[in-house]
Formats: C-alpha cells, structure tokens, sequence
C-alpha cells in the first residue's frame, strides 16, 4: 500500500514531468519555426534576388532565426539539472518509468549521440556568437549595414541541423505518445506566411520593373519623335 508521503510526491513529480514536458515541446516549436524561416529565406537562386532588393530587412532577420534556433536547441539539449532539456526529461523517466512506461532510456540517449556532431557545432556558434551579443553595441546589432550578397551553398551542418530537429520531433512525440497518448505536429497555422511574403515580393519586383521599362519606352519614343521634327 502506497502511504501518503510517497502518493505526494509521486503527484509531484508528475506535476514536474508534465509542466517540464511543455516547456520543452514549446522550445522544439520555436526551434523548428526559427529554422524553417531561415531555411526560405536562404540566398538560393529562387529568392537571391528578393533577398538582395530588400537586404537590410532580410540580412539580420535570417541571421536574428538562426540565433534563435541555436538558443532553443541549446537549451533543448542542456545537461543543467533545473534546465527544461529532453535529458532532464529522460532522467526523471529513468528514476520513474511509470511517468512514460514504454520508453528506452538508453536506446533514445543512443540516439541523441548520433547527432554529436551538429550538437557540437551549434554549441560552437553559439560559444563564439551568442556570447558576444552583451558586448556588442545597440546600434551595431540593429543597424547593421550589408552590402549584396551572392547565391552560396547551405553550410554543411544545414542537412545535419534540419535531420536532428526531425529526430528531436520523433523522440518528443514518442515520449508524448507513451505518457499522453497524443503527439504534436510541431508547425504553425502561418507556416507558409514567409514564402507568402516572398511570392508576393517578387511580384512586386516584377511590376516595378515593367513600370521602369513602360517608362523608358515612353521616353525613348517620344525623344525619338522630338528628334525626328528637329
């Protein structure tokens, strides 16, 4: 027979679980927002020219998504013991299986080493990057100034960074499933707003330049009128 005390403290670290649990499936959200956005806004051949027309709004916003992606995923994957990280997760499923009965500790921090060396990327950007935001002037970070850029290759953790969010997703989901019975779709109702926004950009490019060039038309065929009457 379960005597109070220890009822209590089951209901507690139910309580816990759960409330440490949504904290994390809001952060995988934000992750993979942040990175979806960065992804469509990448300088590939299909958007280069809406990203160099309006660079000084697209520069920072890409670079501000990438900062946020690296912070959830950090903080995803932080081993501090009051972090709300998938290992504190796993750890508190490790002392009480009965919070997730049908989850492998250990087959799932197998899985999470697979992706070593994206974790170990990430957390070298944000070393070398993140730590330098409270010694960087105000105007510096949001007056930047950028010059046009040229179409280049993802980098190479990219392919790495996007399978990782997936395996995340996965292993939330499965955990989910197990203590919940539901899982989460980890996207938004507005998903397609940025490629909306790009669509919608380069129409606008399209018809300015069928205005210039209606205008320069125009001007062409009336100076060679005037020339004609000279």
């Amino acid at each position: 027979m379960v005597n109070k005390s220890t009822e209590t403290n089951l209901k507690d670290e139910q309580e816990e679980f759960e409330n440490v649990f949504e904290i994390l499936r809001k952060q995988l959200l934000n992750a993979s927002v942040n990175f979806y956005i960065w992804e469509q806004l990448f300088p590939t051949e299909k958007v280069i020219d809406i990203i160099n027309r309006y660079i000084g709004f697209f520069q920072p916003t890409r670079e501000a998504h990438l900062d946020g992606l690296i912070i959830k995923v950090s903080e995803i994957l932080s081993s501090g013991r009051n972090a709300a990280s998938l290992y504190r997760i796993l750890n508190m499923i490790g002392r009480n299986p009965n919070l997730a009965p049908s989850i492998n500790v250990r087959e799932i921090k197998k899985r999470l080493r697979n992706h070593k060396k994206v974790v170990e990327a990430i957390r070298d950007y944000r070393n070398k990057r993140v730590a330098h935001w409270d010694i960087t002037s105000v105007k510096e970070r949001v007056v930047p100034e950028y010059a046009s850029i040229k179409r280049f290759r993802k980098p190479i953790f990219f392919g790495e960074t996007k399978e990782m969010l997936t395996e995340l997703q996965a292993i939330w989901n499965k955990i989910s499933a197990s203590h919940l019975r539901e899982i989460h779709a980890f996207r938004y109702g507005q998903q397609r707003d940025t490629v909306s926004l790009l669509e919608a950009l380069r129409k606008r490019l399209a018809e300015d330049k069928e205005l210039i060039e209606y205008w320069q038309n125009k001007i062409k065929h009336e100076n060679e009128g005037l020339n004609c009457h000279e």
